[in-house]
């Protein structure tokens, strides 16, 4: 079997593993019996086994290709992490080769220099996720995606976020007591009225792609310039697909809305004082588009102050009733209008909460990037077209962590 079949096998390992998977977290969703999902949990513990044993194959293999193979009695060198791969001047020399040249997952391994790419999306005897998709970006590039991601001021920052290794799966989560200890007489029998109540929480994450169409002068310049040229374009899309996961998510479980516009202060007090939680009131954050903030903002408080107050610790932010206003555009949290002309009318969302207790922002393996010069519009544009392929999806936890209030634009 030769290198080429061998990372075939791993591919399709690979894909029955993450089949798997998806069945053991619905058995375990629609309460199958206990002894069947220890068994699926078996054999997919079995097919992961199968598939470190098909890659550690793979390896020797590779280096024994390269006369890389160690001698006997040689003590073996500690395998690299994937972070230790993704930061390293080798991944990010290897990463710009493969974009230039259009190596793909699928071949990446008969390359000399593109086969630490690989050993990233195998690290750790996980599946290749992104064989049928794309290169995990190094490391570098991701930290300069970051920073303009957190330039652009995501919504992602005010909610819960957490990087799995499988798109689908499920998370644990208890109800808070409501009662305290009960008393008892000495030698009396302890009650166990307050059993700790558990649900759980699924995820699902799905793909979502775009196609950049790149200059060949551009791949062929400075790594640094491809990367930052990368991440600028990047991390907008990212931010804008993460706000539209989170916005929708907002809307669906919150799918009713007060109406404040009798008596807005009143209104924005109660949601704060009554509606939510104390605890969940006090770390509360505003999430309000442009038009609701200009609304507000125009609005004086019962001393005949604005509503909207400095915030001391940063100049360029407002405080409502004495917690954080996160604004943003209105093409991310649109109006909604009802009606046409003359009796058409334009409300605007307000929401009001703890978006870490509300909801998680799952993504799957990280942002990951192919490339093409053959495919597509390239051959003609003399260009070179990156796919960008990032999995992801929002579950909510807590749907009484957040209020959505509506106002009435003028």
């Amino acid at each position: 079997m030769n290198l080429m079949d061998m990372m075939n096998s791993i591919n399709q390992m690979g894909a029955k593993i993450r089949t798997k998977a998806s069945e053991l977290a619905e058995m375990a969703t629609k309460g199958q019996a206990m002894e069947q999902i220890q068994a699926a949990q078996s054999e997919l513990e079995n097919m992961q086994a199968q598939m470190k044993a098909m890659q550690s194959a793979y390896e020797i293999e590779r280096q024994a290709q390269a006369g890389q193979v160690v001698p006997m009695g040689t003590p073996a060198q500690q395998p690299k992490t994937r972070r230790d791969l993704l930061k390293s001047n080798e991944y990010a020399r290897a990463f710009a080769y493969a974009m230039a040249h259009g190596v793909t997952p699928r071949d990446a391994g008969m390359h000399d220099e593109t086969r630490i790419l690989m050993d990233a999306l195998t690290e750790g005897g996980g599946s290749p996720t992104g064989s049928d998709g794309g290169f995990l970006v190094p490391e570098d590039m991701d930290h300069m995606i970051r920073e303009k991601r957190r330039e652009l001021s995501p919504l992602a920052s005010l909610f819960g976020e957490e990087n799995v290794t499988a798109p689908t799966g499920w998370r644990v989560v208890d109800t808070a007591p409501t009662t305290g200890m009960t008393e008892v007489n000495e030698m009396g029998t302890i009650p166990t009225d307050d059993q700790p109540v558990f649900g759980k929480v699924t995820y699902s994450c799905t793909k979502k792609a775009l196609i950049l169409p790149v200059s060949n002068e551009l791949l062929q310049d400075e790594v640094a310039n491809l990367f930052d040229y990368l991440a600028k374009w990047y991390a907008k899309k990212l931010v804008i697909t993460e706000n539209n996961l989170l916005i929708g998510a907002l809307r669906t479980a919150l799918s009713t809305a007060t109406a404040i516009d009798s008596d807005p202060l009143k209104g924005l007090k109660t949601a704060v004082n009554k509606t939510l939680d104390p605890a969940i009131a006090d770390l509360s954050t505003w999430i309000l588009n442009q038009d609701a903030f200009g609304a507000l903002d125009e609005l004086l408080d019962n001393n005949d102050r604005p509503l909207l107050q400095p915030d001391p610790t940063q100049a360029t932010r407002k405080m409502l009733l004495g917690l954080p206003v996160h604004r943003v555009g209105r093409a991310t949290l649109p109006n909604v209008t009802t009606g046409s002309g003359s009796s058409a009318t334009t409300k605007s969302d307000i929401f009001v909460g703890d978006g870490k207790e509300f909801a998680t922002l799952f993504t799957v393996q990280g942002f990951q990037l192919a490339s093409t010069a053959i495919g597509g519009n390239a051959w003609r544009s003399d260009s070179t077209e990156l796919r960008g392929i990032v999995r992801n999806g929002v579950s909510v936890f807590d749907a009484a962590a957040m209020a959505r209030l509506s106002l009435t634009l003028a």
